[in-house]
């Protein structure tokens, strides 16, 4: 009997375990115009509605840029809180490799938050040079996420577009939920 509980325990966390995704960190945190940007991987994921990116068989990581304010962000943002509306775009290339991968990231949102993403298809195992630009949302003329302007309520200027670029090393696809 004492068996048959441990072997059912060990299963039950087992399918919990398996049901966890591991992200991998690209680099480091950056801090700019008052956001911190985090870059990270983990594998192709199945997104609703059906088709808004690649489908995750036909891709080799999820990419993502988690944005969220700091405590000093000018744009009346509480510390820790999700950017919205940002204008995420990816560059990545292989070292070596004239081929270049471009795209826009999304929101959306997970179990672990709101962030940016894409489903991604790289060129092989190998390192990898990433980059990221950001831009307000006034850089999308279709956006409208409207900030108060006058004395009593305002917040500062959007911050200015900038770009950060990274490094990482893509060993190639794994099981699902590990590299």
């Amino acid at each position: 009997m004492m068996k048959r509980l441990l072997v059912s325990a060990l299963l039950g966390l087992g399918i919990t375990v398996s049901a966890v995704a591991a992200e991998y960190p690209i680099g480091k945190p950056s801090e700019r115009g008052g956001l911190e940007v985090a870059a990270v991987y983990l594998q192709p994921v199945e997104m609703d509605p059906p088709g808004m990116m690649r489908a995750a068989k036909d891709s080799d990581i999820h990419l993502e840029a988690d944005i969220h304010a700091l405590a000093d962000n000018p744009n009346g943002l509480p510390e820790g809180a999700w950017a919205p509306y940002l204008v995420v775009d990816y560059q990545l290339q292989k070292i070596g490799s004239d081929k270049v991968i471009k795209g826009n990231l999304m929101p959306m949102v997970a179990n672990d938050g709101p962030h940016y993403g894409d489903n991604v298809k790289l060129d092989g195992p190998g390192k990898y040079k990433l980059t990221f630009s950001v831009a307000p949302p006034s850089a999308n003329a279709m956006s409208h996420f409207g900030r108060h302007v006058d004395k009593e309520t305002g917040v500062s200027a959007w911050f200015a577009p900038f770009t950060l670029d990274y490094e990482f090393v893509y060993a190639g696809t794994g099981k699902k939920g590990g590299y």
